[in-house]
Parts: C-alpha cells; structure tokens; sequence
C-alpha cells in the first residue's frame, strides 16, 4: 500500500508544535536529570527562542543529523543520537504514526508496547486449548536489529513513503555515520537500538514475513520484534511454513538465532517473550498448555535488583519494584503474586542468595 503525504497537512500540525515545546520536559523525565550529559544544558538554554527555529527548519527539511556516537559500557557499545536529532526522531514517528495501522499487520505487536505480551499470551493459550495444532516454529533473529540491511530497509521506507522530505529524512537516519572515540564509520547495516522509530523499522523489515502467515487456514502466527511463534496444524503445512520462513528470512540477509529456535512437533514446552508454557498430552492424546514464567524473567527481576544495588537504592523500593513486577506478570500469566515471588526466591537462591531476604520480606508480610 502506498501512502499519499503530498498535502503535507501532519507536518504543519498544532501537534508538532507542541511536542517541541515540550521536549526538554519529555526527555529529561526518559532520562533522569542526573543522568544528563553535559551538553544538555547548551541544547536547553533558550529554549523558547530557539525551538520555533529548529522545527521551520525540520518542517522545510533543512535539518542535517549528526553521526551517532557510540559509548562503551561493560556489557554492550550504545549508539546514541544528539538532543536534537532526537527531537526530530520524535517528530517523524508523530507524522507517520496515523500509517502504522496500514502498513504494519496486527499480527506484529511490538509497536503496542510491552502491554501487548498480556494478549499474545493469552492468544497462545487459546489456540493450543483448541487442540488443533500438532507443530511448532519458535525462533528469534540472530542480531536482528544489527542485521538490518540499509538498502532493503530503504526501498521498504521509499515504497510506502512517497513525501520527498520525508525520504531524505529516511536516508539520512538509516545510513548516519556513527563515531566511535573520534573515527567516523558509514555501516551498510544495523539500526540502533535506543532510538525512537527503531521499533517501527524492525516492524517493516519483516512485514513480508507477517503477511506470509497470517489469516492462513491451519496456522496461528505472531510476532514480537524479532521474536515469531507459528503454531501448525499439521506436518504437510509444517513443512511449508517452514520452507516459506527461511526463504523470506534468506531475501532479507537475515539468519536465526540456533539457541533461541525449536522447530517440530509441539510435543514439549516451549517460551515466548519471557512466558513458559508447560506442554502436556492428555490420556487422550490431546495438548493442554499452562502458562508460567520463564527462568530468563526471573534472572531480568533479579539484574534490576542488582542493579538498584549498585546504585545504592533503599530495599523498600527494591520490593516495591517486586511488587510491580510480580502485579504485571500474574495479569499475564494468572498466577499469584506470592506465587511469583516464590519463583523468584527459588531462583535468586541458586544466583545471589544475600538478595533471597526482599522477597521472603513481602511474603511474610502477607
């Protein structure tokens, strides 16, 4: 489907007006005012004066975006853009947002945020209650999002976007040069992770993958980010199904990740986006499923827990943050809170047993 923006009518809107205004406020609460860098201060001094500036000139398509700059942590190198180029990250996403709904199949349910695990889940369950499927394809994308080829990136973006400031806008962000310690590099793949119309890009990249499977008889299909389930009705269209994945997977220059893949006879358990489903045949040959949470998601709570503690954070907000924590994942799962939290202490005591005590805190407390 190719979308018509020649009246230019989103970008004139009292919308973007607003969201400028507002930016410093909106970016300070994301990232913390302590954890700001230095130059936040020279990109908000004046702010009043400069920010009608900065959006006639993102509204005339003079805006130039600088290179990305990488910074290294411990356990991974972050590509992050400049105050400004945020803002007109920002402003994009709010132009195309109103396409999504055309563009991106329901099937796709990352741009709905983490809410939308709730339902997938409760999809799943639902399919295999009906008995209907015999296989299973689970897989995820090796380094989906640095994996991204540009140019096929790009003709997906010039296919449905046909507003000439908006494609120059596309070219720049996907091919932006990224510095690392002071050397430029132009990569010819990857998109960053930290950036606001990321998820949309990893939305369309697949999207060929999306309309193969979906509303086709004898298959239940979703997918989160690069994250995908196919739950098959029989071994003829399992082997279709599975031709079909790595053909498209093939035509993108993508691979998947051999650890996180099982593909076969939905004869065992297997997890989805941090859920576990226990897999069992009936005395009379049929599958029943029944949710819990993955190892993975307790070892997640437990690093966020960890993580307060370097940073010296009080333990009473250590277990509030548990309490959130188990509170989202019982309306995901339908377990209890207490039952979560056991799950957490049994795992937190093969890990860091001097952390065991916050969640016994809350259990006993009840």
């Amino acid at each position: 489907m190719h979308l018509n923006m020649r009246k230019r009518k989103s970008w004139l809107s009292t919308a973007l007006l607003q969201k400028t205004q507002a930016w410093p406020k909106t970016l300070s609460k994301r990232i913390g005012v302590g954890r700001v860098r230095s130059d936040w201060w020279g990109f908000i001094t004046g702010w009043t004066q400069k920010h009608t500036l900065y959006l006639k000139h993102f509204q005339s398509g003079a805006h130039l975006f600088s290179p990305r700059r990488a910074y290294r942590f411990t356990d991974e190198i972050v590509e992050l853009w400049c105050y400004l180029d945020r803002l007109m990250l920002h402003l994009i996403l709010t132009i195309i947002k109103p396409t999504f709904k055309h563009l991106i199949s329901p099937t796709c349910t990352h741009l709905n945020g983490p809410s939308s695990i709730k339902k997938v889940t409760q999809h799943i369950q639902a399919s295999l209650q009906t008995h209907r499927y015999t296989h299973l394809i689970r897989t995820d994308i090796r380094s989906y999002y640095a994996s991204i080829n540009h140019q096929i990136l790009l003709d997906l973006l010039y296919k449905n976007y046909d507003d000439p400031i908006l494609q120059k806008y596309f070219y720049d962000i996907v091919t932006a040069a990224v510095d690392k310690d002071g050397q430029l590099f132009l990569p010819t793949q990857g998109i960053p992770l930290r950036s606001s119309l990321s998820p949309f890009f990893g939305a369309l990249y697949l999207s060929a993958l999306d309309q193969a499977f979906e509303n086709k008889p004898g298959i239940f299909y979703r997918r989160y980010m690069d994250d995908v389930i196919i739950l098959i009705k029989n071994e003829r269209l399992y082997r279709k199904a599975k031709k079909r994945l790595f053909t498209i997977l093939r035509a993108l220059k993508l691979q998947v990740s051999p650890h996180k893949t099982r593909m076969g006879r939905l004869n065992q358990g297997f997890h989805f986006l941090g859920v576990e489903f226990v897999v069992a045949q009936t005395p009379q040959h049929k599958t029943q499923a029944k949710p819990t949470i993955h190892t993975r998601t307790c070892r997640r709570a437990l690093d966020r827990v960890q993580a307060m503690r370097s940073d010296a954070v009080h333990p009473a907000i250590k277990q509030r943050y548990l309490i959130h924590w188990a509170t989202w994942w019982s309306n995901t799962v339908g377990l209890s809170r207490t039952t979560l939290i056991q799950q957490w202490i049994n795992h937190t005591a093969t890990q860091s047993p001097s952390e065991q005590w916050l969640g016994r805190g809350l259990i006993d407390f009840k």
